[in-house]
C-alpha cells in the first residue's frame, strides 16, 4: 500500500518520523529535568506543559494566515534548523549551572513557537503531496510511524537517562531535526507562491484572512462540532499530561527506565490504533470511529488510576511493582490506541473539505484553540493535583474524555464519512 503513495510523500514521511522520534526522547528528558533535577513537581510540569503550547495561543492565528501566503517547504526546513539550535542551549546552560525552571520554560516556549510554524506548514503541505482520496491512508501511515517513535522514543529515552544526564539526552533530538531538514530539502514538489484564486498581495489584509479562517472553521457545521469537542478533549489531555510524570515517578514509584517503557505504551497503542483506523472507518464511518476512540481514552485513564492501588497492595509503601507497571502500560496503551484510531480520520476529514487556500488557517485555528486550552488548563491542573492529589486529576481527565465522546455522539459529526474517491 505504501508504494501507491507518491515518492515525495515518502520523503516527507521519513522526515516526520525521524524528527518525531527525537521529540519523544526530549519530552521524557524534559519531564525528568523538571521532576528530578529541578524538583518542581506537578506545578513545574504544569508550567512546562503550558509553555510548549503558549505560542499557539499568542501567534497561531496570525502564523496560519501568513503560511497560507508562502511556499511551505522552505518554512519546514528553516524551523527544523531553528529547533536544533534551541535544543543545544539546554545542555549548554546546564553545564554552566544556569538552567532553572524559568529558563527552561522560556526555551520550551521558543521551541514551541518554532514547532508551531513547522507543524502549520507541514500539515498544509501534505494535501499538495497526495490526492484527497489518499489523505486518510497517508495520515494513518504518519500516525503509525509517529506512534512507533512514541513507543521507542520514551523507552530509549528512559534507557539513556539511566546512563547519561537528562539535559544531554536532548542532543539526540538535535540530530533528528537536522536529518529532517535535509530530507525535506530533497522533496521536489511544485508549490504556488500564492494559493489559487487569491488576490494580489497589496490587496490582502491579514486581519481579514484570519477572520476568514475562523469563519470557515466555526460556521461549517460538522467542522465546527469537531473543532469544539476537540477543544474539550484537549482539556482532558492537559490534565493528564500535567500529572502523569509525578504519578508514575513519585506516587507509583517507577524508576526512569520503567517510566520510559510505560510511556512507550501510548506509542504502541498508537501503532495499533493507526493500523486499525482504515478498517474501522470503512465499517462504522469516520465520525463513529473518532467517538469510539475517545471512549477508549477514558477507559485507559481509569486503568491508570488502579496502578497505585496495586503498588500499595503488594509493596505496602507505594513503591512500584511489576503488576503496577503492567497496569500503567495497559492504560497508556488504551489511551494511545484511541489517539491513533482517531487522528487520521479527524485530519483527513477536515483537510478533505477545506480548500487549499484555507489549509494552514484551518489547521492553525483549530490547533491554536486546542493549545490555548492546554496553556490555560495545564497550570490549573498542576495546582489542582498539588492540592487534591493526582488521583482526582486523573478521574477528571477520564470524565472529560468521556464527555467529548458523548458530545460528538449527539452532533451531526457522528455521521461523517470520508469520500474514498
Amino acid at each position: 500500500m505504501t508504494a501507491a503513495l507518491p515518492r515525495a510523500f515518502r520523503w516527507f514521511w521519513v522526515g516526520e518520523t525521524v524528527s518525531g522520534f527525537g521529540s519523544w526522547i526530549t519530552m521524557i528528558a524534559l519531564q525528568v529535568i523538571v521532576v528530578d533535577h529541578l524538583h518542581a513537581g506537578t506545578v513545574g510540569l504544569g508550567w512546562l506543559n503550558a509553555s510548549r503550547w503558549l505560542p499557539y495561543l499568542l501567534f497561531g492565528l496570525v502564523l496560519g494566515a501568513l503560511i497560507d501566503r508562502v511556499r511551505r517547504r522552505p518554512v519546514m526546513i528553516g524551523t527544523d534548523l531553528v529547533r536544533a539550535i534551541l535544543l543545544c542551549a539546554i545542555p549548554a546552560l546546564w553545564f554552566a549551572d544556569l538552567l532553572d525552571l524559568g529558563v527552561l520554560v522560556l526555551l520550551v516556549a521558543l521551541l514551541g513557537t518554532a514547532t508551531l510554524v513547522n507543524d502549520s506548514a507541514s500539515q498544509a503541505f501534505l494535501p499538495r503531496l497526495v490526492t484527497r482520496s489518499s489523505l486518510q491512508p497517508a495520515h494513518a501511515r504518519i500516525d503509525g510511524t509517529n506512534a512507533a517513535a512514541e513507543t521507542a522514543g520514551p523507552a530509549l529515552g528512559g534507557a539513556l537517562l539511566a546512563v547519561i544526564s537528562a539535559p544531554l539526552a536532548v542532543l539526540v533530538n538535535v540530530s533528528t531535526f537536522l536529518f529532517s531538514a535535509i530530507v525535506v530539502a530533497l522533496i521536489r514538489v511544485e508549490e504556488p507562491r500564492l494559493p489559487p484564486q487569491s488576490p494580489p498581495p497589496p490587496k490582502r489584509r491579514l486581519g481579514h484572512e484570519i477572520a476568514a479562517g475562523l469563519k470557515w472553521v466555526y460556521t461549517t457545521r460538522t467542522l465546527r462540532d469537531l473543532a469544539v469537542w476537540t477543544h474539550i478533549w484537549f482539556a482532558g489531555q492537559a490534565v493528564l499530561a500535567s500529572v502523569t510524570a509525578v504519578y508514575f515517578l513519585s506516587d507509583v514509584g517507577l524508576n526512569t527506565v520503567a517510566f520510559g517503557i510505560v510511556m512507550g505504551g501510548s506509542g504502541l497503542g498508537g501503532i495499533a490504533g493507526a493500523l486499525s483506523s482504515g478498517a474501522v472507518g470503512r465499517r462504522v464511518g469516520s465520525g463513529r470511529t473518532v467517538i469510539l476512540a475517545h471512549v477508549g481514552s477514558a477507559i485507559g485513564v481509569l486503568v491508570l488510576i488502579s496502578a497505585e492501588l496495586a503498588a500499595d497492595g503488594e509493596a505496602g509503601n507505594g513503591r512500584s511493582t511489576v503488576a503496577s507497571a503492567i497496569i500503567l502500560f495497559t492504560g497508556m496503551f488504551l489511551h494511545g490506541f484511541g489517539i491513533g484510531l482517531s487522528n487520521s480520520h479527524e485530519m483527513a476529514y477536515r483537510q478533505s473539505i477545506t480548500p487549499d487556500r484555507f489549509q494552514a488557517r484551518t489547521n492553525t485555528t483549530m490547533r491554536s484553540i486546542n493549545r490555548a486550552v492546554i496553556v490555560i488548563v495545564s497550570p490549573l491542573a498542576g495546582f489542582l493535583a498539588a492540592a487534591t492529589g493526582t488521583d482526582f486529576a486523573l478521574v477528571l481527565a477520564a470524565a472529560i474524555f468521556a464527555l467529548t465522546a458523548i458530545g460528538l455522539w449527539f452532533s451531526p459529526f457522528r455521521a461523517a464519512r470520508l469520500d474514498r474517491g
